[in-house]
């Protein structure tokens, strides 16, 4: 990648030096280019004015050895009706190719995602990259990357903390927020250096499969009802699901750590991320541990620390954008993103929360259920249920940890 200088004229003419190591941070659905800067001179500090770049191409993705651990986005960066946000590249042409064998492994479309077939998984050692080509026949390419072995994980336990974290509720004041902390035990291998990546996702029995605003459920599709009288309003309408389904939700913060100073020790009780006590409803969260190479822990590093002072509670997760992927026709292009080959240890732990009922803080993130009712002035059929539909953040498939209990 070459590099670039980039100059924008500030009151305080500051020079900006853009190269491939800058990170773009997505904030509030706003991506805004995010700079490192020399002074010459000392100033106070301000907050200076980003540039937002349309069509600029997000890569990220993983390979992993866990199965269904493996994964590729393709976005772009844009500005629809004043609003700066990322939209999904549809139909790209995505492989895994590994750098040894020139094995190639095709991923298929689902959603916003492209994800290898069933059962892929690198072994450790293995040196892999990926490959994006777009409709344009534009090609994306990345750095070979080679997975660490994984470190097993020995234990998981989940804390509940009356005062898991201080947020400002609606008047500015201060709310304390109960909760759990998700911990993890491990024994650090003592012949290498070891960098984690930790991520974990988590499963709740999903309440409503469909919410439409300001339309019905009707054949599956949310339409605006006809003949309505016009002193009956409704905001929106929910419907709950017609069989088992589980709502999965993906941690927003980023966890690493390195064992410079622990190297060859017993890991205890190390907390990897916190759960808000938000809903009364079981809980089971599923954690990856992710062995990643220097390069990828010094990317996630710099995007952590730059993500830290930005973050809150409902912030979306900030992506840092600029990594190892290249356009392979034109080294002038700034490609952002990274894919990263990972060695993967994985453990579950559910947590029961009946007991922690009463300290639940409602109303964050949860829709009110308003379903439809007999007598209400609505076309006909009415309905009640809408199908578990199986994508990233939902799923019929009951998670293999969970438990059978009474509650659910």
């Amino acid at each position: 990648m070459i590099f670039k200088t980039i100059t924008y004229v500030y009151a305080l003419n500051i020079i900006f030096i853009f190269n491939k190591d800058i990170l773009i941070h997505k904030f509030k659905f706003l991506p805004y280019l995010i700079v490192f800067f020399y002074f010459n001179s000392c100033i106070d500090p301000v907050s200076p004015e980003f540039e937002f770049i349309e069509d600029l191409v997000f890569i990220e993705g993983f390979a992993s050895t866990k199965e269904k651990g493996s994964y590729v986005s393709v976005r772009k960066s844009k500005l629809e009706y004043g609003v700066y946000e990322t939209e999904t590249i549809k139909g790209c042409s995505v492989k895994f190719i590994n750098s040894n064998t020139n094995l190639s492994i095709s991923l298929f479309e689902s959603g916003d995602f492209y994800y290898p077939p069933l059962g892929f998984k690198v072994s450790p050692g293995e040196t892999w990259e990926v490959e994006v080509k777009l409709t344009d026949g534009t090609i994306y390419r990345s750095i070979p990357e080679t997975s660490p072995n994984s470190v097993p994980i020995k234990s998981i336990n989940a804390k509940f903390k009356t005062e898991l974290e201080v947020v400002k509720d609606d008047k500015n004041n201060n709310k304390i927020i109960p909760g759990h902390g998700v911990l993890l035990s491990f024994d650090d291998p003592e012949e290498i250096e070891n960098f984690y990546l930790f991520r974990y996702k988590l499963f709740e029995k999903e309440l409503t499969c469909k919410v439409c605003y300001g339309t019905v459920l009707r054949n599956g599709k949310c339409i605006e009802p006809e003949g309505v009288p016009f002193y009956f309003r409704f905001e929106y309408f929910t419907y709950g699901c017609d069989s088992e389904c589980w709502k999965i939700t993906y941690n927003d913060e980023i966890t690493i750590f390195s064992d410079k100073f622990t190297n060859g020790l017993n890991i205890n009780s190390y907390e990897i991320g916190t759960i808000p006590l938000y809903s009364y409803q079981n809980l089971l969260v599923e954690v990856q541990q992710l062995s990643i190479t220097p390069s990828a822990f010094k990317y996630f590093k710099t995007l952590k620390d730059i993500t830290d002072n930005t973050t809150s509670l409902n912030s979306p997760l900030p992506a840092a954008l600029i990594g190892n992927v290249f356009n392979s026709a034109n080294s002038d292009e700034f490609v952002l993103g990274r894919f990263t080959v990972a060695g993967e240890s994985n453990v579950e732990v559910f947590i029961d929360r009946l007991e922690y009922s009463k300290q639940v803080v409602s109303g964050a993130g949860y829709v009110r259920l308003y379903p439809e009712v007999y007598g209400m002035p609505l076309p006909g059929p009415l309905t009640y249920f809408a199908p578990c539909i199986e994508t990233r953040n939902s799923t019929a498939i009951k998670p293999e940890a969970w438990l059978n209990n009474l509650n659910d």
